[in-house]
């Protein structure tokens, strides 16, 4: 029997993918190399930042009453220079009465706890079929279709062949380029820290020269997660120090607004590069939210950008099927919004990288004007929210 989709990788991105078919009536299978019963399979220390507006398509395809479960509101958030004094504070209220109604302007999950949310959601739905374990090629691909077949001799027919399994993916690599791929020389350590006072949904980030150290609001009122982006060389001198050594310079990067603070987690350390396709399919195949872009993480959108390429290709396929047109449509959509996206994070992290004095005064006021001027602060809350 031929499946109407097949969604290559069973992350994040895939599963979100394989729920919003299922909510339409499509049904998919996805294939995954690892092996999904293996404990590891869900272990990521990471997390991931939720707009507004990817919190409104996830309610559409009913799976956010779910998800808001494990979420922890971002209420206000404070954008500070290298320690300045001088500093954006996008501030709740302010939001609430002019964007939001009330709603908060993010929300933050742990990457091990949305899997498993997930993965429940998609091995409940009759809709979808997870393979897993196994190892997979592609055998045709044309206008009619494509045919994967699987390590043991099965063979998967489908209309359409996703690519969700990341910018590392084989699939990717033998069938598609890249027009950006940039090494940023930069590390990001991510781990969860606790702290002796109560975070209200503060989300902090500090651009300091060697790159952004933000501290993201959890579920938990005294638990929050860490990125902190640092240079290529510096990854070895802090990985490979005491704990008491590593948590002295985290409570100086931290402050105290706080009070003392304690790694929880372990350490994850992750380069950091941006990859773009120069196409987003290729007759039945097509890319999709990592495997089609990766961008620098200072905004915490990668997955939001994902989200986009979902709702994107879903509204096609409702108004078009599985067509030629459809997947001219989507690329055509979402290519121009993720370069974007691209240019933002990647400008932003150059312009906060360059220490000179006048590079850093220009900087305070800019700061001091977005501060001030409302219509711009609403233009750029808008954007971290996802609505434009």
């Amino acid at each position: 029997m031929q499946n109407k989709v097949i969604i290559a990788g069973c992350g994040l991105s895939g599963m979100i993918t394989a729920l919003s078919l299922a909510y339409y009536g499509i049904n998919s299978v996805i294939i995954e190399r690892k092996n999904t019963d293996d404990l590891a399979f869900f272990n990521d220390v990471r997390t991931t930042a939720l707009t507004a507006t990817t919190k409104n398509f996830l309610n559409e395809i009913n799976i956010w009453s779910d998800i808001s479960k494990i979420s922890g509101n971002i209420n206000d958030i404070y954008v500070v220079d290298n320690k300045a004094e001088d500093m954006i504070h996008f501030k709740s209220p302010h939001v609430r009465d002019e964007l939001q109604n009330g709603e908060p302007m993010g929300y933050l999950v742990e990457n091990n706890i949305f899997k498993k949310t997930l993965f429940e959601l998609v091995s409940n739905n009759k809709l979808i079929r997870v393979i897993d374990n196994i190892d997979y090629k592609l055998k045709n691909n044309n206008d009619d279709g494509c045919e994967i077949i699987l390590a043991d001799g099965r063979e998967l027919l489908a209309k359409l062949l996703i690519i969700c399994d990341g910018f590392n993916s084989l699939l990717k690599q033998n069938y598609f380029s890249n027009i950006i791929n940039k090494n940023y020389s930069q590390y990001a350590l991510t781990f969860l820290v606790k702290h002796e006072k109560q975070h209200d949904g503060t989300a902090v980030e500090h651009f300091m020269p060697s790159g952004p150290f933000a501290i993201l609001p959890l579920k938990d009122p005294h638990t929050s997660s860490v990125v902190w982006t640092i240079k290529y060389e510096m990854k070895n001198v802090l990985v490979n120090m005491s704990s008491e050594e590593f948590t002295y310079i985290l409570q100086e990067n931290f402050g105290n607004f706080l009070g003392r603070v304690s790694v929880v987690s372990e350490i994850g350390a992750f380069p950091l590069k941006a990859c773009i396709a120069k196409n987003y399919f290729n007759k039945k195949m097509m890319l999709l939210a990592d495997s089609a872009h990766v961008i620098h993480p200072l905004a915490g959108q990668g997955l939001n950008q994902g989200i986009k390429d979902i709702k994107s290709l879903i509204i096609n396929i409702l108004e078009r099927d599985i067509s030629n047109e459809t997947l001219v449509n989507y690329e055509k959509e979402r290519k121009n919004d993720n370069l974007i996206m691209y240019e933002i994070t990647d400008k932003l992290n150059m312009i906060f990288q360059l220490s000179y004095p006048v590079f850093f005064a220009s900087r305070q006021l800019g700061f001091k004007a977005i501060e001030k001027i409302s219509p711009l602060k609403n233009l750029l809350v808008s954007y971290a929210m996802g609505q434009r």
